[in-house]
């Protein structure tokens, strides 16, 4: 952002426009003063050294301004201005816009700690919620447990799962920005944390009458095992929702010098062409999410932004009514210290 000399020599125009005028008036005094008897010659040299002083001034001028803007520009971090080491004003002029423009900065910093602390208290309270909803909802499903045979019960049970599913959603939607408070990245085997999740969805398996093909061995990856379990459950869970009653759902892990992957497949109904591009945003739930009501557009956001915070990467593949397949990507020798800087370990 730096504007070029003929600039400044606009915005000089007054300075040149006085100096133009009290060259011509002093010019005119000496030559109709009838006791001053100076030769042509010796004006025009007098207007030749003045204007050459006169010049020198101004690019000094232009030159120190454009020195100060560049400083002001190297003050200026993450959206804040450190005034702290500036060289001082030169002009009066660039001490009231220095002070003007402190002045902003520190009511932008103010308005942003106000709402730095009021969303604080918002996820406070919003966590402390989740934490109390969850016990009336494990106390509700114990009662509930006691009479497996009533089929009105167990469908109230179902209906108190997808309750508690979707406040853990929510739990972690409100919790992503503070992710580098909670997590623990360590060494762990791909399959121990892909055979809980599936435990946890094996219910619906088996309502579903689908079939589970696993071909998933004790690979290492580097990850949170929390975090991640999250990011699985959001993917089985959607494939588990658009598979085919009596379908099946894949599941294996691949290997190579630059990565592991785990796919998870399904035989479903697939994901229009058009909507690829989109199915990671935030609240997208296209052409299927209009077909099935219970979608959010919520699962696949949190899935890839998670992942993405994880250092691992998150695709998809797909075919219209064919299939849909979901990749995580573990890259190896990822470099995990911008995650680790300034964090509390999870105990």
């Amino acid at each position: 952002m730096k504007g070029s000399f003929t600039t400044f020599l606009w915005f000089q125009r007054r300075v040149v426009a006085l100096y133009l005028f009290i060259m011509t008036f002093i010019t005119v005094m000496m030559y109709v003063e009838p006791a001053m008897s100076i030769h042509v010659n010796h004006i025009i040299y007098m207007h030749v050294v003045t204007g050459l002083i006169f010049s020198l001034y101004v690019v000094f001028e232009f030159l120190s301004i454009q020195k100060a803007f560049s400083q002001m520009e190297t003050r200026w971090h993450h959206d804040v201005f450190i005034q702290e080491g500036l060289n001082e004003p030169k002009t009066y002029e660039q001490y009231l816009y220095r002070q003007f423009f402190q002045h902003i900065d520190d009511c932008h910093q103010e308005k942003m700690l106000s709402i730095v602390r009021s969303k604080k208290e918002a996820l406070e309270f919003m966590t402390s919620w989740f934490h109390d909803i969850k016990t009336p909802i494990a106390v509700s499903k114990l009662i509930i447990d006691k009479s497996p045979q009533d089929t009105n019960l167990q469908s109230i049970s179902d209906e108190m799962t997808r309750i508690e599913h979707a406040i853990e959603q929510a739990l972690y939607f409100a919790r992503t920005d503070d992710f580098n408070q909670d997590y623990f990245i360590s060494q762990t085997q791909l399959d121990i944390i892909v055979r809980s999740v599936i435990k946890q969805h094996a219910k619906i398996f088996i309502e579903k009458n689908i079939k589970l093909d696993l071909q998933v061995e004790a690979l290492e990856i580097t990850t949170d095992k929390k975090w991640l379990e999250y990011v699985l459950t959001q993917i089985i869970s959607n494939a588990l929702k658009y598979s085919k009653v009596a379908g099946t759902i894949t599941i294996q892990a691949e290997e190579d010098s630059t990565e592991v992957r785990l796919l998870i497949s399904d035989n479903g109904i697939g994901i229009p062409l058009s909507d690829l591009p989109r199915i990671f945003k935030k609240g997208f739930t296209g052409m299927n999410g209009r077909v099935y009501q219970k979608s959010t557009g919520m699962g696949l956001y949190l899935a890839k932004k998670l992942a993405n915070k994880l250092g691992h990467e998150l695709t998809v593949t797909s075919k219209e009514h064919a299939y849909t397949t979901l990749s995580i990507h573990f890259p190896k020798g990822c470099d995990y210290y911008p995650l680790t800087k300034n964090k509390s370990v999870r105990p």
